[in-house]
């Protein structure tokens, strides 16, 4: 038995899972094995033990045994690994969260999603799940949706979101909507899923008439979006149409005017723009989706016949992500940074020891796979997303590329932090996230050293960490795999982050040179001007009602669509723009307070943590305050809900002068009468268009 244990050896594959599984099976009770094999380091041995300890009921041994193969498992292995270790977790009564998740994320076939419902379902009778975000989702469909529930609520947990999902009656699409009483309408949804194959569209091989078929098509599906919103008072998620393969018409069908591949390739680009204007709503990119599967695989024409399912079976997992990609965005669940690596990484070679000449970088294909990569990167940082470098290298060497070499692409001013020394990967990382003033959960870790990766796994379980294949052309596809950049909008805030991060650090410096704070923040010459919600702004708002968890005294996360219902009952709104001699910050404040009777309820109030420590927070409530005076309000109050993240606010409102009220419910409650004037700060020049 021995030796036909040590003959499976290498890195952990599901085949090697297979084999070591047979030879469990035939072990008997293994007791003996078990404990031959504690000694053994190799991962088919660590496996074998773990099984024959679970078959001997020493649960709780057996997940201690796999423990040592959670940082260093990758691949197609890790999934397997995850669920294994999540069973022999909730066998034993122990918390079994984070191999759940894990499991989730590393998931690709249905079957093993399907298992990670199971057991999501079985650990949440003790508890519920650990989540970001909660939703209710509501799937309104023309075909059978039953196996997409369990994948789609595995595949959000371990996006961290919570997902409570109905399923509509089959076909019910606009009835479901547009009856008051539904069974939709009860459930209260915060978001629908508008999931319809190309066949409810109804259009026929050609159309005689293919401009009006077309935009009585669009008519339909925006006027369900209207409903979404104005009935329901939720999300609209809008899956477009698959142009299926082998039309009967053949290239016909995209070449005439009114042939189906050509009207739904122009239907797609319709909603596409109709969403771009249309707030409450976003696309789930079917199309796409279906042609990186494989469009010849993506549709079952059996079991289409058979019980109305689509897409294919094996598909489902890949629609599934898709729906997540997006639910990310709308919560506001996109990653902040990507943490690069240097050697290897972003160039062939080690700079400290190639020297500037030697490292990989353009004019072979492994020099032009790094140019590639970084070619995405710098896309990637154009959409909002920081770019960081934690570098085990000297610093003045780690730069030198970044300064000297012609095939260069990314430049230091593509970076925000520059990290770049002999300390522990996860230390930096730590480091960043202070600078950068996010959370660690939201770094992406990039680095081609196996072992550095699972250092991160193993001190920062919480940063996601990519698994770079050895050849860097397929980088890229790597990074894009894991969906972690998805946004809804594109706003001037984004694509200024890197910059203003930056202006940060010399802002920072400042400060230190300054005799006062006040002093400091004279010398900035800041600007402020506050303003009521607005279209223009809508979109932006929402993102950072959804997004900022540092200042931010509620963390209520609000859709668009409740944003505004809020707008519309009358509720006191403003946002900040921020501006100094150093650069404009853009919209970086929101404030949402709520009428009632003589109260003026704070509701949410939230600022980005890149304009925190200017005094900011006193310029909003003081415009606050003086709304409520002038409308006539006896008191404001405001109220403050600890997270894990917004401890910086935790004595905002003492700060503020605010009275403590007693509360019967555990809250922290505090008052402030408007009587008492609260002036602006003089170091600022704001102008107050809420007033």
């Amino acid at each position: 038995m021995m030796a036909e244990i040590a003959r499976i050896a290498g890195p952990l594959t599901v085949e090697m899972i297979g084999n070591v599984e047979r030879i469990a099976d035939s072990a008997g009770a293994g007791g003996a094995l078990a404990a031959a094999l504690e000694s053994e380091s190799g991962e088919a041995a660590v496996w074998l033990r773990a099984l024959l300890l679970e078959k001997a009921g020493r649960c709780g041994e057996a997940s201690a045994a796999l423990r040592k193969l959670w940082w260093t498992t990758e691949g197609e292995a890790r999934a397997p690994l995850m669920l294994f270790s999540a069973r022999l977790l909730l066998a034993d009564g122990a918390d079994a969260w984070y191999p759940l998740a894990e499991a989730a994320r590393a998931a690709n076939s249905a079957k093993l999603l399907r298992q990670v419902d199971r057991l999501l379902r079985q650990a949440s009778k003790s508890g519920n799940p650990p989540a970001k975000r909660h939703c209710r989702l509501a799937v309104l469909s023309n075909f059978t949706v039953d196996v997409l529930a369990p994948i789609l609520r595995a595949q959000a947990f371990g996006a961290g979101i919570a997902l409570e999902i109905h399923l509509a009656p089959f076909n019910q699409i606009v009835q479901e909507i547009q009856q008051p009483d539904s069974k939709l309408a009860q459930f209260q949804p915060d978001a629908v899923l508008l999931a319809m194959d190309w066949r409810w569209l109804g259009f026929e091989d050609e159309e005689p008439d293919a401009s009006g078929s077309l935009a009585r098509r669009v008519e339909d599906i925006e006027n369900l979006w209207k409903s979404c919103r104005e009935r329901l008072h939720c999300f609209a998620l809008q899956c477009n149409f698959e142009v299926p393969p082998s039309p009967a018409y053949g290239r016909l069908s995209a070449a005439l005017a009114g042939g189906r591949g050509r009207l739904l390739r122009a239907l797609n680009l319709e909603l596409w723009a109709a969403a771009e204007r249309t707030s409450g709503v976003a696309i789930v990119d079917v199309e796409e989706t279906a042609g990186a599967f494989g469009k010849q695989n993506w549709s079952d024409p059996v079991l289409w016949q058979v019980a109305k399912q689509y897409p294919a079976a094996a598909a489902v997992p890949a629609l599934g992500a898709e729906i997540v990609a997006v639910l990310r965005a709308v919560y506001g669940l996109t990653a902040k940074c990507v943490a690069l690596d240097l050697d290897g990484t972003l160039w062939g070679g080690v700079i400290g020891e190639d020297g500037l000449n030697g490292i990989q970088l353009g004019g072979s294909p492994a020099g032009e796979a790094f140019v590639d990569f970084q070619k995405y990167l710098r896309a990637v940082s154009k959409s909002g997303v920081l770019l960081a470098v934690c570098s085990k290298n000297n610093e003045a060497d780690a730069r030198q590329p970044f300064l000297q070499h012609p095939e260069m692409v990314l430049k230091e001013s593509d970076i925000a932090v520059f990290c770049a020394n002999w300390q522990p990967k996860d230390d930096n990382l730590r480091a960043i996230a202070r600078v950068v003033n996010i959370g660690t959960d939201a770094i992406v870790f990039v680095d081609d050293n196996p072992a550095e990766r699972a250092r991160v796994r193993q001190h920062l379980p919480e940063v996601e960490v990519i698994a770079l294949p050895l050849e860097p052309a397929g980088y890229p596809a790597a990074l894009a795999r894991a969906r972690l950049f998805e946004k809804l909008t594109l706003t001037e805030e984004d694509r200024g982050r890197t910059t203003s991060i930056q202006k940060n650090l010399e802002r920072e410096t400042l400060a230190t040179s300054a005799g006062s704070v006040d002093e400091y923040l004279a010398g900035l010459g800041i600007k402020v001007e506050l303003a009521p919600f607005d279209e223009t702004n809508l979109p932006r708002i929402v993102q950072l009602i959804n997004k900022t968890n540092q200042f931010n005294v509620t963390t209520r996360r609000l859709t668009n669509a409740e944003t505004r219902a809020l707008m519309e009952k009358g509720c006191y709104t403003q946002s900040m723009r921020v501006a100094d001699r150093l650069g404009d910050s853009g919209l970086t404040g929101v404030l949402i307070a709520v009428p009632e009777g003589e109260t003026l309820r704070l509701d949410t109030w939230l600022m980005s943590c890149r304009v925190l420590g200017r005094r900011l927070d006193e310029a909003m409530f003081s415009a606050l305050v003086e709304y409520a005076r002038r409308r006539g309000f006896a008191r404001i109050q405001c109220e403050f809900i600890p997270t894990a993240k917004n401890s910086v606010v935790e004595d905002l409102f003492d700060r503020l002068g605010c009275q403590p009220e007693p509360s019967s419910d555990g809250r922290r409650l505090f008052s402030w009468s408007p009587e008492a004037p609260k002036p602006m700060p003089s170091v600022l020049e704001c102008i107050d268009r809420t007033n």
